[in-house]
């Protein structure tokens, strides 16, 4: 063990061993307090996790009487730029419903990023293992009608509505918006960037604006393993 050490104190610098031990319990003490307050407001907010949550950073429910917001075991969030983050987050991880028709469904151990999550009528639902990374946008509304231009502040449209479910085991990557109907397949991955308006399949990787399917996950394993 000493030998190890004294490896380690060879390789770097004193003072960025000392920066880095100081800053990976200030992260440590960030996740503990964050995690506190986040079963707080889970009580406050009526609203039913599983075990095993760890929070960093700031957490913003709301939920509308009646609606439902249900989160699974093992989940993660961080609404904090840190070593952890390949990326800046843009602001804390907000999920709420706007009415008491609409569920927010959160499967087990899942990850968000400074996510923003939006149910104002309907059911969006998010399946066990999704990784979301940092700043996308998820919602079930346009909140407006698009036409004609002079109904658009008075009119909410909540007939246009529609649900999103976003499969197990998919990984959307950071600055994706999610737009109201798309079913994400399981296994699938949405490049950085994507605005997602139609669904997509299992096992593919999507992109662009509006995301298209970019190529075959299960192809490109089949393919590797003939080489």
């Amino acid at each position: 063990m000493i030998g190890k050490i004294n490896k380690i104190v060879r390789k770097y610098s004193i003072v960025e061993l000392i920066s880095y031990a100081l800053y990976s319990v200030y992260l440590i003490c960030l996740q503990w307090i964050g995690t506190f307050f986040f079963r707080l407001k889970v009580i406050f907010w009526n609203i039913q996790i599983g075990t095993n949550s760890k929070v960093t950073g700031k957490f913003l429910f709301f939920k509308y009487p009646g609606s439902k917001i249900n989160i699974g075991n093992n989940f993660t969030s961080i609404s904090l730029s840190s070593r952890a983050m390949a990326t800046s987050i843009f602001s804390p991880t907000c999920i709420k419903t706007l009415s008491d028709s609409s569920k927010i469904l959160i499967g087990n151990g899942v990850g968000l990023n400074g996510t923003s999550i939006t149910a104002r009528s309907k059911t969006i639902k998010i399946g066990d293992h999704v990784m979301i990374a940092a700043n996308v946008t998820i919602m079930d509304s346009d909140f407006h009608v698009v036409f004609p231009p002079e109904g658009r502040l008075t009119n909410p449209g909540y007939e246009f509505d529609a649900g999103i479910e976003i499969g197990e085991n998919v990984w959307i990557g950071t600055r994706c918006t999610i737009l109201k109907g798309v079913r994400i397949g399981k296994n699938s991955v949405i490049a950085a960037g994507s605005i997602v308006s139609k669904s997509i399949p299992e096992n593919v990787v999507a992109g662009g604006i509006p995301a298209k399917v970019i190529r075959n996950l299960e192809t490109t394993k089949k393919g590797s393993k003939r080489k």
